[in-house]
């Protein structure tokens, strides 16, 4: 299980402070075995404050592992070189106060845009000198990750939405995965907490995932796929959530899931639940229908309803063009 930190970023939704944040990761940090979180250079002043928080934690930040992203702005991917690749890891890694990174995950807005290739092989160049320790990539479809993994680059994840209510992922993506190699880092699991019974402040994440339910047939459906999550729950005398972690981590290629730091109070052992094959078709059959399209083909369309409610250019905050 990853810990996904984009909650904690200025602007996601309220009631983050650095002393809640701290608090929180040192929950996470206390369970048993390495803390692996997840981040991006465009979570607003998330590297800044894990950099601080393992930077003050000495000995303990050992066991934290941090999987970051490189994501450039919309407004400049037709102007990307080699140097804006290496200042905006450099600067990740000034954040993280880490000599490397540990992983860093490649998103490009628009793959009619020219220039997505190249700017992976810069990334694996920085590979080689010893900046990034892997490359991964996220929100690649079928079609673009093999052309990456064709061209030589050594992605070694996928970071994708998958969930019992967003099944993209199984539309050729992760056969492909299972082929090349290619582990799944799964957000979206829990659905931003909708597809638990737990109350869940507003956010962006909320956003994100109402426009999910709504794309697949509304609250009705939601309903019923919680409500086949809970009955396994109860037979296994676990929680709903646990049991809609096994069924992201079920899925061919899927290595990792990812649940936010803010999903408190987790069970002991979150991943126990082992489901059988007619558990999962007991819930897929709850929740019949899935997005339509290749993974992130939908929040593409700038135009739609997933697509408006990005935010396109947020390495534009920061010092992401300094030297």
């Amino acid at each position: 299980m990853i810990r996904g930190c984009w909650q904690l970023s200025r602007g996601h939704g309220p009631g983050w402070s650095r002393d809640l944040a701290f608090a929180a990761l040192d929950d996470a940090a206390g369970r048993p075995g390495p803390l692996v979180l997840d981040c991006a250079d465009i979570y607003v002043g998330v590297e800044e404050l894990l950099g601080e928080w393992m930077e003050s934690r000495g000995d303990a930040a050992g066991r934290v592992v941090v999987h970051t992203k490189f994501v450039p702005d919309l407004g400049a991917l037709d102007g990307i070189d080699r140097g804006y690749v290496r200042r905006i890891v450099q600067r990740s890694r000034r954040r993280l106060r880490v000599d490397a990174l540990d992983l860093v995950q490649f998103h490009w807005w628009d793959f009619a845009v020219p220039g997505w290739v190249q700017a992976a092989e810069w990334l694996a160049e920085l590979r080689e000198e010893g900046l990034v320790r892997q490359v991964g990539v996220t929100n690649f479809d079928a079609r673009s990750l093999r052309v990456l993994l064709e061209t030589g680059i050594p992605v070694v994840s996928n970071q994708v939405q998958l969930s019992l209510l967003d099944r993209r992922p199984l539309g050729g993506l992760t056969a492909l995965c299972l082929e090349r190699g290619v582990t799944l880092l799964c957000y979206g699991t829990l659905a931003g907490g909708l597809l638990t019974s737990g109350h869940s402040q507003e956010s962006r994440s909320l956003t994100k995932y109402r426009a999910i339910v709504d794309e697949i047939g509304g609250p009705g459906v939601l309903a019923r796929g919680r409500a086949a999550l809970a009955e396994i729950a109860v037979r296994e005398g676990a929680t709903t959530a646990d049991v809609a972690l096994a069924y992201a981590l079920s899925r061919p290629a899927a290595g990792a899931a990812i649940v936010g730091l803010s999903r408190r109070g987790l069970s002991p052992d979150p991943l126990a639940v082992t489901l059988t094959p007619a558990d999962i078709a007991r819930l897929e059959a709850a929740v019949p229908t899935t997005v339509p399209g290749p993974v992130y083909e939908a929040e593409r369309n700038r135009a739609g309803p997933h697509g408006r409610i990005m935010r396109y250019d947020l390495n534009r905050d920061g010092d992401a063009h300094r030297a």
